[in-house]
């Protein structure tokens, strides 16, 4: 068993007398206020968090913090087995007993809008609406998800984000409307942790291997870029940005361009490139073209999942374009998690809406391997697209086209460096190139910026942008 601190009893406070019971009871009973309830119920749950973050952070500290020696060691374990189960067993502990404050507050609510008798107890032969959990949600797919979803009343929907954010947010099957509203609160956790739990990595003078300027260099850069979420993440708890998946644990962010509901005519599932981390989402680089393409719609009626449902490839460029983007078995884990999703917007597509898969560079190749799992598509769209999954076939249905400068991708595709079954080979897609800014001489065949160009809304890259809108809206 785990080692359980002990906590201080909570007081709660503000009790008001609501009403006497009848006959059966004897003397007065007490309800809550529920506002200070549901109050204290969120404080104690984002507590939770921030210590189950707090944990977290710490494990990767200890684990990474250069300490050669015996004693090391013994500490170590001692941390791994017994001072970080106890600081998870205290976030269980009051991330539990938020649910149970929650749970009390909205019994209450329930029995004074009923009429009167308080919910606070447990009464004789009075039945109570059991309480939506996580685990309500295992073994079962979106479809079924969604049918949960809807059966529940509109209080236990609600109950559910409130106390359950991280599930309610991130769960292919519950409306998209939900999880933006549950990723507010996860966003405003975030926050919260951001700025009480992530301090400033300092710079120890007395370690003095040669390893650790480098080490303490990638620590603070990576502090850095967390801490610059923060404006972007306020503004998802504003409200002025949608997540509709938002779980950095998971390397997970998938961002809502316009609106998606019954007036929706095309929903676009936008999957960046290689390099592509949460970071990436805070200045708009890959919401450029999808956000570009839902403005072009006067109408209103076209809506973007700008798509970072999993790990992309990442780290230095050697590791990141030469290993893990042309890697099989690295598509293969994530094209199934983009599958799922996109099951989770077709089950609320409006009839005779379209959708359309639009990947850059390797994100065409998690487009191609989703529709390997199940995904379908109306259109694919490939930006300077890398090479489909190994076994790929075109879909019956489904129109391909690809947009590309001569770029260093092209050139490698071409001498069979990165994949073999490419867009640009491929019979099943039509192509359209375009002649870079710098003109058709040799070294643009070897241009990185030219693989950039094609997914970015600059004069330069007006015509492609123009040739794009027109197959989306054309239909």
């Amino acid at each position: 068993m785990l080692p359980i601190p002990s906590f201080c009893a909570v007081k709660y406070i503000r009790w008001i007398n609501i009403r006497q019971l009848g006959d059966g009871l004897n003397g007065g009973f007490y309800g809550a206020d529920v506002a200070q309830l549901q109050q204290l119920a969120t404080t104690m749950s984002s507590a939770g968090r921030m210590l189950e973050m707090q944990r977290l952070a710490l494990n990767g500290r200890v684990a990474g913090t250069p300490w050669p020696g015996p004693d090391a060691e013994i500490f170590r374990q001692d941390w791994k087995t017994v001072h970080s189960r106890s600081l998870g067993a205290a976030a269980i502990l009051l991330q539990q007993a938020a649910k149970d404050l929650m749970r009390q507050a909205d019994e209450q609510q329930r029995a004074s809008a009923a009429g009167g008798a308080s919910a606070m107890l447990s009464l004789p032969g009075v039945e109570r609406s059991p309480e939506p959990r996580p685990e309500d949600l295992h073994g079962r797919s979106p479809a079924e998800i969604r049918t949960w979803w809807f059966g529940l009343a509109g209080h236990q929907q609600q109950a559910f984000i409130r106390n359950h954010p991280h599930e309610a947010g991130n769960t292919n099957g519950i409306p998209f409307d939900a999880r933006i509203e549950a990723n507010r609160l996860n966003a405003r956790l975030r926050i919260d942790w951001l700025q009480n739990n992530d301090p400033e990595p300092r710079l120890n003078p007395w370690i003095l291997d040669s390893g650790y300027p480098a080490r303490f260099a990638a620590e603070h850069e990576a502090w850095r870029k967390r801490q610059d979420g923060i404006g972007y993440l306020q503004n998802v708890v504003e409200g002025k940005i949608h997540l509709a998946a938002y779980d950095p644990g998971q390397s997970s962010i998938v961002e809502l361009l316009g609106e998606y509901n019954a007036a929706t005519t095309t929903v676009i599932t936008y999957v960046p490139g290689t390099t592509t981390n949460e970071a990436s989402f805070y200045d708009g680089g890959p919401q450029a073209v999808p956000n570009r393409l839902v403005q072009a719609d006067t109408s209103g009626s076209t809506a973007a999942f700008v798509y970072k449902g999993s790990e992309f490839p990442d780290g230095d460029l050697v590791e990141a374009f030469l290993v893990e983007a042309k890697s099989d078995e690295f598509v293969a884990a994530s094209a199934p998690v983009l599958a799922a999703f996109q099951e989770a917007v077709d089950l609320e597509l409006p009839r005779d809406a379209q959708t359309v898969g639009m990947g850059h560079s390797w994100g065409l190749r998690n487009v191609t391997g989703s529709e390997m799992e199940g995904a379908s598509y109306s259109k694919v769209i490939a930006l300077s697209g890398a090479a489909m999954p190994p076994g790929w076939t075109p879909s019956p249905g489904t129109d391909y086209t690809s947009y590309t400068y001569p770029d260093i991708l092209l050139t490698a595709e071409a001498n069979g460096l990165v994949g073999e079954n490419y867009p640009m080979r491929e019979p099943a897609f039509d192509k359209h190139v375009y002649a870079p800014p710098g003109g058709l001489r040799p070294s643009e065949m070897y241009s990185i910026d030219n693989h950039s160009l094609i997914a970015e809304t600059v004069p330069e890259n007006e015509e492609a942008l123009d040739d794009i809108e027109e197959e989306i809206s054309g239909r």
